[in-house]
């Protein structure tokens, strides 16, 4: 059961399967659970202290990012009672998410990540709800769209740093979800498809 992973001068943490997409060109379907010869499906969920004890001395990283089989922010007490050990320790922590738990949730988990997160990247593959629904196939289908740009102006709120990312898929014209990451007033990041060096 793989919960940590180094990529680069990175470390991920791989805390849940769970996730409120079903992305066609997630991992679990392109690479068959796969990152850089590490298997991310869990046999179960690790607990805070069996994700710790994972991590090791956390300042041999760059970063430690929140990333992996599923949708971190599935399990926001988990993520903070982590981010809180990590921030003891001056690391800067990121969080990669689809946007969504404060939806999920009926409540804004955000505010209780403030101190603790430095960059959040949400996905955003889609410039309109039927195109984001098509591509992601997302729990709560074409109110998601939305329900993800309410997350994103939230999260400046709590986080210095926040990203709006998205996948070059052939056809997709991806100036669109940039412009809406500048009309929101964040940063925006593309990355390459189907590139398994790219997370």
């Amino acid at each position: 059961m793989k919960i940590s992973y180094i990529f680069g001068d990175k470390l991920y943490l791989n805390i849940t399967n769970r996730c409120v997409m079903a992305c066609p060109y997630c991992i679990k379907r392109k690479w068959e659970n796969k990152f850089c010869g590490n298997d991310l499906k869990l046999d179960k969920e690790p607990n805070t202290n069996e994700i710790i004890s994972s991590i090791g001395d956390p300042r041999k990283y760059k970063e430690v990012v929140f990333c992996g089989y599923g949708d971190c922010l599935i399990r926001p007490a988990i993520v903070k009672k982590v981010a809180e050990w990590l921030k003891m320790q001056n690391i800067k922590v990121r969080i990669n998410t689809a946007g969504l738990a404060n939806y999920y949730y009926g409540k804004n988990i955000l505010k209780d990540l403030e101190g603790l997160i430095d960059v959040i990247s949400i996905s955003l593959n889609g410039s309109n709800p039927q195109e984001h629904n098509y591509m992601n196939k997302p729990m709560f289908k074409e109110k998601s769209f939305d329900e993800i740009l309410k997350f994103v102006l939230e999260a400046k709120k709590y986080i210095p740093e926040v990203f709006i990312t998205a996948v070059e898929f052939p056809g997709f014209d991806i100036t669109k979800v940039k412009e809406i990451s500048k009309r929101l007033g964040v940063k925006f990041r593309s990355r390459p498809y189907l590139n398994e060096n790219e997370q």
